[in-house]
């Protein structure tokens, strides 16, 4: 009897184990098949922008590094910040990423109530790519040509210059909010839907003055319907040697710029973002990857997870400072 029951004991206790161990197959199985499913990158703007250029680029240059399908899932709407929702409540998804500006991850949640995702919590920085210094523009039948004769002209035409911008709470209006704020000027807010019939009022006459990219302002200036007067990053850029900083110009300390990084749902492991950034790395280092920053009016501006992490912490309240100094409210 004692004999039997122990041969039964053992039965079990074997087909237990058995069932652990295939479990734990099973579930190690899932996980490697999680890692070579396709990975898509959302981004949060309408294909064409320069954001889901690069956003596109970098998805193929992954694809070829890492041996595995990545793609663009582009989810516009709410400046971008509706794709970062959706990324975010994909907590530790190994096949989920964000490709997005900083106006949607540092800006958005500050401006913007139905915003609910947080920066620092919901996501795991991998790498900060470039920037997009903005230029101070103005329609160039003014007679206008630097920033010191933009302030005179504003002083002696009192409530007859205006400046539009993509949108209210775009990186382009709180950099206008600044330089007024510093000048101590008066200038009436004109919002339009994006960059480019923004822009088309500026050369139209409609408004006077602007903040806007170089690749968007590019063709326009090209044209001579426009002028630009200054850059709003601490450097000049390159490419535009003749052109001034607004810190240069009378506006020391001045100095904003957006940019653009790659990002996971929080929770995925560091092994993973590891792995990721040092494709990024490689990535970053060709000469067709600088070819097509210069293209799309940015400069490399390249930080690693832990570096990103730190910049989030600095910019997110210098963000909220800056948009509580301006006044600025989008709601």
């Amino acid at each position: 009897m004692k004999s039997r029951f122990l041969s039964l004991w053992t039965a079990v206790s074997m087909g237990l184990l058995s069932v652990g161990m295939s479990g734990q197959a099973e579930a190690q199985t899932q996980a490697s098949d999680a890692s070579q499913r396709s990975v898509r990158i959302v981004i949060g703007y309408p294909p064409g922008q320069s954001v889901d250029t690069v956003g596109r680029y970098l998805a193929s240059a992954l694809s070829r590094r890492l041996d595995r399908n990545f793609f663009v899932e582009n989810i516009p709407g709410q400046s971008g910040s509706i794709a970062l929702g959706n990324v975010a409540r994909s907590t530790g998804d190994l096949n989920t990423l964000t490709f997005s500006a900083s106006s949607a991850l540092v800006i958005n949640p500050i401006l913007f109530k139905a915003v609910r995702y947080n920066t620092l919590k919901n996501f795991e920085p991998v790498a900060t790519l470039y920037d997009t210094p903005l230029l101070l523009l103005v329609n160039s039948k003014l007679p206008i040509d630097s920033v010191e004769s933009l302030v005179s002209y504003a002083n002696s035409h009192p409530g007859e210059i205006s400046f539009s911008s993509p949108g209210v709470g775009s990186v382009s209006h709180l950099a206008m909010t600044e330089f007024i704020r510093r000048t101590k000027l008066k200038f009436v807010h004109v919002p339009y839907q994006g960059a480019a019939p923004s822009l088309t009022a500026l050369a139209a006459g409609q408004v006077q003055v602007t903040f806007e990219g170089v690749a968007a302002a590019t063709p326009l200036l090209q044209g001579g319907r426009i002028k630009a007067l200054a850059i709003s990053s601490a450097k000049r850029l390159p490419k535009f040697e003749s052109i001034p900083t607004i810190a240069e110009s009378g506006l020391p300390g001045f100095d904003v710029v957006p940019w653009v990084g790659l990002l996971a749902p929080s929770g995925v492991a560091p092994d993973r973002i590891a792995e990721l950034w040092s494709a990024v790395q490689a990535i970053l280092q060709t000469d067709e990857y600088t070819a097509l920053i210069e293209q799309v009016g940015g400069r490399q501006a390249v930080r690693s997870p832990s570096e990103f992490r730190k910049f989030l912490e600095a910019e997110v309240p210098r963000w909220q400072e800056f948009i509580k100094v301006s006044g600025v409210t989008a709601e």
